[in-house]
């Protein structure tokens, strides 16, 4: 892959999830996207996905990379009390009105408080793993009030970079690089962007 084609995408907070490892997640979601041609990587709901797919409109990328971190992180499902990990059952693409069956191809589970609900997916057509060492480009994101930073403020005093939880919006700009990236997911235009539930 080359960088020089990344303008704008997303950063994405990346570990073991729903009892499965980082890397045990990789390989089943590169072999649902040799199956099915694409695949839903499922992250916690954001009400914002219309906003960030009408920022990628407008941007208009050759491509969109989601950058996964190369961290460690919690599993949601270790945390006790009443979350679940189940399997969604449909999904439904950003920009779009009709809710579709899951393909039989894809699985998406997700840790949901009481085992049901809905989760923010991106949609998938390629993953690269293991990544070579890049100098990785200085970026800026999005708040959830449509300015762009290049940084946060974290306790008290403020931190250069993208903040540590969540998935954010991103683009070239800024004078911070990207933290350590474990995995490099390419979208899948145009919607990019879904949204994933319990619900058949």
């Amino acid at each position: 892959m080359n960088l020089t084609d990344f303008r704008i995408g997303f950063w994405h907070p990346f570990g073991p999830h729903s009892s499965e490892s980082a890397n045990d997640i990789i390989e089943r979601k590169a072999r649902e996207i040799a199956a099915n041609g694409w695949t839903l990587w499922s992250f916690q709901y954001r009400r914002m996905l219309d906003d960030w797919r009408g920022h990628l409109i407008q941007e208009a990328p050759n491509l969109v990379f989601v950058f996964c971190s190369a961290g460690g992180g919690k599993d949601p499902a270790d945390r006790g009390g009443d979350a679940q990990a189940v399997d969604c059952r449909s999904y439904r693409l950003v920009g779009e009105a009709e809710w579709c069956a899951m393909p039989s191809q894809i699985r998406v589970p997700h840790t949901f408080p009481f085992g049901k609900g809905q989760a923010s997916a991106f949609v998938v057509r390629r993953i690269f793993h293991p990544v070579d060492p890049f100098e990785w480009p200085a970026v800026e994101w999005l708040t959830r009030g449509g300015e762009w930073r290049q940084g946060f403020q974290q306790r008290q005093r403020w931190s250069p970079g993208i903040p540590s939880r969540g998935e954010y919006l991103i683009r070239r700009g800024g004078t911070s690089p990207m933290r350590r990236v474990g995995a490099i997911l390419e979208l899948k235009p145009p919607s990019y962007l879904a949204v994933v539930r319990t619900e058949p």
